[in-house]
């Protein structure tokens, strides 16, 4: 029969062969994770990620002898936690991402760790009058009868984030149906390619980073025009602002212009303001070829005309 010292010794060969083949290396907390629940995953996700679950000890020995990687980064992820490793070879973020969609709720139980505040919202219950009130008022809810059912009057945060959730709480909880307690893998730390991202830097809101991508998008694009930066993506919106300016300038003068190009329409100024608004919602802008030409050909027009001295004593044209 196989010795401890043996199994250990295969166990901890086992775990740096795991660390050498995978690129992605995840260290997830099982705290609070029941068995059944990581079966389910395990099984669930085993196309996508593996899940090796061992000592703490190995894993951190198994970090110290890789070393084709420098694996740690990962090691503060083991204290105070129940670790586990989650290995795939997909970016990080999109492991995470797949991680915590395959997460459930559940009812808090006395002596968790809430995840995030909790927060119980004013309206209606399924309660009539009796004891339950109590029980409500218990905890800080204000609590009033209409139409034969117990209102909660004003939103109230009963937990706070990282609070532990008391007995009276969890019992409130549990009669309104409230599952604030998220169960599934809890991804502490992430490597690859050297680099090891925390669970802040993984856990983001892509709907939040698209946008302020489009805002620095716009916000760019804005500068290129105020500092006259021509570029493909702003050619189209420099080229109509110029053509305007040239009529002013014109039109300033008395020049002799061809019919053509005398007045502004007014649609014209509509689509530059239109197009402004959809360079703030797309933050791409075409290019016109037709545009062009009526532009070069009203910059020709412009040169082609002797402007007198004595007609502009102060000002000095840029064509001159």
């Amino acid at each position: 029969m196989m010795r401890a010292k043996e199994l250990k010794a295969r166990e901890l060969e086992e775990v740096k062969d795991l660390l050498r083949k995978y690129s992605t290396i995840s260290i997830a907390d099982l705290t609070s994770l029941p068995s059944p629940t990581l079966q389910k995953l395990r099984k669930k996700l085993q196309d996508k990620i593996f899940i090796k679950v061992t000592k703490k000890s190995l894993i951190s020995l198994a970090i110290d002898q890789v070393k084709e990687k420098d694996l740690t980064g990962l090691k503060p992820s083991l204290e105070n936690s129940i670790p586990a490793l989650v290995l795939g070879d997909q970016d990080p973020f999109k492991l995470y991402k797949l991680i915590k969609e395959n997460k459930s709720n559940a009812l808090a139980k006395p002596g968790q760790v809430s995840p995030r505040d909790i927060i119980i919202q004013a309206g209606p219950t399924n309660f009539p009058p009796g004891p339950i009130i109590g029980e409500l008022g218990s905890v800080g809810l204000q609590t009033g009868v209409e139409a034969g059912k117990i209102v909660i009057k004003n939103d109230k945060l009963i937990v706070k984030a990282n609070e532990v959730i008391k007995q009276e709480i969890a019992a409130v909880l549990s009669k309104l149906g409230i599952e604030p307690i998220e169960i599934g893998l809890n991804i502490v730390a992430s490597y690859k390619d050297t680099i090891v991202y925390d669970k802040s830097s993984l856990d983001i809101d892509e709907e939040i980073y698209i946008n302020n991508l489009r805002l620095a998008n716009a916000q760019a694009l804005k500068l290129a025009e105020v500092i006259g930066f021509i570029s493909k993506n702003n050619i189209k919106l420099l080229l109509k602002k110029a053509y305007l300016i040239s009529l002013n300038l014109a039109n300033k003068f008395n020049l002799s212009i061809e019919s053509k190009f005398e007045k502004i329409e007014i649609e014209e100024t509509k689509e530059i303001k239109t197009h402004e608004k959809e360079t703030i919602k797309s933050g791409f802008v075409g290019y016109d070829e037709d545009v062009v030409k009526k532009a070069q050909s009203l910059l020709q027009d412009l040169q082609d005309q002797k402007i007198k001295e004595q007609e502009k004593p102060k000002f000095k044209s840029m064509w001159d």
